[in-house]
């Protein structure tokens, strides 16, 4: 039986899954995430989006979303301890997307470059 992304996001975003906001990301994360593509992985894929975009929009509490504020959602370039520098990279992932700057639009990074590509990749996106 597959897991639903209900599930997915109970084990690994634990903040979203208790939100009151839960129906409303799930339902921006399934509108852009394109179910052809991601075959029997969407659900992943639809939870991965979802936890993304809470965390950029601030939900949750973690470090990561405060290292995120700081640099405006870009990802740490490098940091260091006794003098506290964090330094933050320019830009987003390499393919232009903001999806680098979470560990969840990372996830979702590593499964659409795990789908094969037939011919015009989308990026997973509906177009």
């Amino acid at each position: 039986m597959a897991l639903s992304p209900r599930q997915i996001i109970a084990a690994i975003c634990p903040e979203l899954s208790g939100s009151p906001s839960l129906p409303v990301f799930l339902e921006m994360a399934a509108e852009v995430t394109d179910k052809g593509f991601y075959g029997t992985m969407y659900h992943y894929a639809v939870a991965y989006r979802a936890c993304h975009q809470f965390t950029v929009a601030g939900g949750g509490n973690s470090a990561e979303k405060t290292v995120m504020n700081m640099g405006g959602g870009a990802p740490v370039a490098s940091m260091s301890e006794g003098g506290l520098a964090i330094s933050f990279a320019q830009g987003g992932a390499a393919d232009g997307s903001e999806l680098g700057s979470t560990k969840y639009g990372k996830m979702l990074l590593g499964l659409r470059k795990s789908r094969p590509t037939m011919g015009v990749n989308t990026g997973g996106l509906c177009l």
